[in-house]
């Protein structure tokens, strides 16, 4: 406000003078075209004294005054001529003044109304032609702003008495720099107990012979605007902690640090495990608290001056530096371990416990560079996931291997669901009296390029783990329901067809709208379609597993508990999820016949199905001493190679149009009035 104020009454200043000069131009002008009449008069009048001064009496009159006129056109052009000279060479110097002021004035309009702190030193030696000191010769009000003075005020001032002489010693320096170097530009951070009135200031200088031209800058909002950006750039915004683009900035100077000093430094790369059960069932609201209270714990169980870094997602990551030993970094490991042996309280809905997994490398036995260690760091963590979770591992040179391997079957994995590689077999299942075929159950396979035909065995545990059960799940269906319409298109008798469905599938699947999805788009009726479930599935209270279930029930589909007998289900999770087929683990039945305990433990389950409404399928059946005490025990169905491998859609039409499939020699108890 106080540099707009000066701007305005130094232009009120300069435009008076301007409608000064104007008028003395105007005068100027005058004068000079005056001249050339008054020299012509002049002339005249030289002229005629000339004429008559003349003594010649011989001359006659005529001549007299031929020659009269001669010199009287002589001087006045002379004297013409020299008024023009004249008039021109006063005219070209008011033009100038009048030009300069013209400058002056812009130039004190622009300075006065600038941002921009102006001034001009001029330099005050000693004896010896040394510098002692500055003379502020001339400034704008901004300038006088930046050290709390009026313009009027700084004016005339000596440089080593603007703060009373604290900071005299930086400024000379800095301005005595200037004088010798010619010309510098710099920026640099304003003490608190300075005189300038700003954080942050440009600075440039410039010597025009033995003065000084210096401007400032006040850049402090440019700076702040700055920081702002790189703590955008450089923080993870829900917890605060540094991120992965900080992280390599970090690094390389933290382990030539350890280099230099001959210290051990270590990356520990912590995952949560089983994170994403929170954002599913909890929602992402409960997914960022928890991921503010697991940050908050591993900052607090750590010193100060080890980093803690958010990589991403659940994945977080701890710098350990000055290490002397691998029990140092054990101690730290285990530590972060235990900040996860306390629940979380998320959003008012009780303890949830979470846990971590937490994979280590270290310099420079595991790498020397940046990129070596976090990738042996990550080698780590994997297998601690792998071999349990909940804990930590040190990085193993034959980690690299495994996970190669891990890898590129994740990589063919995903190939062969983007490239329709799968296949279903299905495998009857059978009445256990009559041998009639009751149901089928689909059964995924991979037909590798390659390799040929892959077992599932050697694919879905990867699938389960990395999530693409949920797109494989979606394909056994459709594939499922496009069979079924094909074989009622053909006049074929339609066998309901039984659908494995993962836990996973259950939590990240909507899996009514996917099933209801396939039954529309290929007309199948629910009678047709079974879901089977692992007893895994029913771990727990989850409700939503309940409310899914009830759903797909209520769409007409047959529940089933795959391989019951080796999970976590009890009979209230069975009585409460009111499943309609339980199938009875091959381990059970690969026992019968072999002691007195097998048979009493299938009678068991037998008779608790029977009590609770299911019926009982036994899977796995290989012999014909096992049908046959299958049989004896009231068992429902039966489910084995003793019946059929799985087989391609192709060779089960055969068996459809079968009355039984149990061979008549193994099973002496089917007869055709039981057929």
């Amino acid at each position: 406000m106080i540099a707009m104020q000066a701007a305005k009454h130094s232009l009120h200043t300069v435009g008076a003078q301007l409608v000064r000069d104007r008028r003395l131009l105007r005068t100027l002008l005058r004068a000079a075209l005056l001249w050339p009449v008054i020299c012509l008069v002049l002339g005249l009048l030289l002229g005629l004294v000339s004429s008559l001064s003349l003594g010649d009496e011989a001359l006659s009159h005529s001549m007299r005054i031929g020659r009269a006129r001669q010199v009287w056109i002589l001087a006045g052009l002379v004297l013409t001529m020299v008024a023009l000279v004249g008039a021109l060479l006063c005219v070209r110097q008011a033009w100038r003044r009048w030009q300069g002021e013209r400058v002056r004035a812009g130039y004190r309009i622009a300075s006065e109304a600038s941002r921009e702190g102006l001034y001009l030193f001029s330099v005050k030696r000693d004896a010896d032609h040394r510098i002692t000191d500055f003379l502020v010769e001339d400034c704008n009000e901004r300038a006088a702003e930046f050290v709390g003075k009026r313009r009027h005020e700084f004016m005339g001032a000596h440089v080593s008495s603007i703060d009373g002489g604290k900071n005299t010693h930086v400024s000379l320096a800095v301005l005595t720099h200037a004088m010798a170097a010619e010309s510098c530009e710099d920026e640099f951070r304003v003490s608190p107990f300075g005189q300038l009135q700003a954080s942050w200031i440009h600075r440039r200088l410039i010597r025009c012979g033995d003065h000084l031209a210096m401007t400032l800058y006040d850049i402090t909002a440019v700076k702040a605007h700055a920081q702002a950006l790189a703590r955008m750039a450089n923080n993870d915004a829900l917890t605060k902690l540094p991120n992965r683009h900080w992280l390599q900035g970090f690094l390389p100077g933290a382990l030539e640090r350890a280099s230099d000093l001959a210290h051990l430094a270590a990356l520990l790369v912590i995952d949560l495990d089983n994170f994403k059960n929170i954002n599913d069932t909890l929602g992402h609201a409960a997914g960022d608290e928890l991921l503010q209270a697991v940050a908050f714990r591993i900052r607090a169980a750590i010193r100060p001056n080890h980093p803690v870094v958010r990589l991403g997602g659940d994945e977080f990551l701890v710098v350990i530096e000055h290490i002397h030993g691998a029990d140092e970094i054990t101690s730290i490991a285990s530590r972060l371990i235990n900040v996860f042996a306390d629940p979380f309280t998320l959003g008012g809905n009780g303890a949830h416990s979470i846990r971590a997994s937490i994979g280590v490398s270290v310099f420079p036995g595991d790498g020397t560079e940046v990129e070596t260690l976090l990738k042996h760091a990550d080698l780590a963590m994997y297998a601690a996931k792998d071999s349990g979770k909940a804990h930590f591992e040190f990085y193993q040179p034959q980690l690299s291997e495994a996970l190669l391997v891990r890898l590129g079957s994740e990589d063919a994995l995903r190939q062969a669901i983007d490239g329709d590689q799968f296949v279903v077999y299905y495998q009857p299942r059978v009445d256990a009296r009559s041998g009639q075929l009751c149901s089928m159950e689909a059964l995924i396979r991979w037909q590798h390029p390659q390799r040929g035909l892959v077992p599932p065995i050697e694919f879905i545990p990867l699938a389960e783990t990395t999530g693409m059960i949920v797109q494989i799940g979606a394909v056994v269906v459709e594939k499922v329901c496009a069979q079924l319409a094909q074989w009622r298109d053909a006049g074929l008798p339609i066998i309901p067809v039984s659908v494995n469905v993962s836990s996973r599938q259950l939590v990240d699947t909507d899996l009514q709208a996917l099933f209801r999805t396939a039954m529309a788009r290929h007309r199948i009726d629910p009678d047709w379609l079974e879901v089977e479930l692992t007893e895994s599935c029913m771990m727990g209270e989850d409700d939503h597993v309940v409310t899914e279930l009830a759903a797909l029930q209520s769409m007409g589909l047959k529940l089933l508990v795959d391989d019951f007998g080796t999970g976590y289900s009890s009979l209230s999770q069975l009585q409460r999820l009111n499943f309609d087929v339980l199938k009875v683990d091959m381990a059970f039945t690969a026992a019968l016949g072999k002691s007195k305990e097998g048979e009493v433990f299938f009678k068991a389950i037998v008779w608790m199905a029977h009590a609770l409404g299911m019926r009982v399928v036994a899977e796995g059946v290989e012999t014909g001493d096992q049908l046959r005490i299958l049989q004896r025990l009231a068992c429902d169905e039966i489910q084995g190679y003793l019946i059929s491998r799985p087989v391609p859609a192709a060779d089960m039409i055969a068996m459809m149009r079968l009355p039984t499939l149990v061979p008549q020699s193994v099973s002496p108890s089917l007869t055709p009035e039981t057929i």
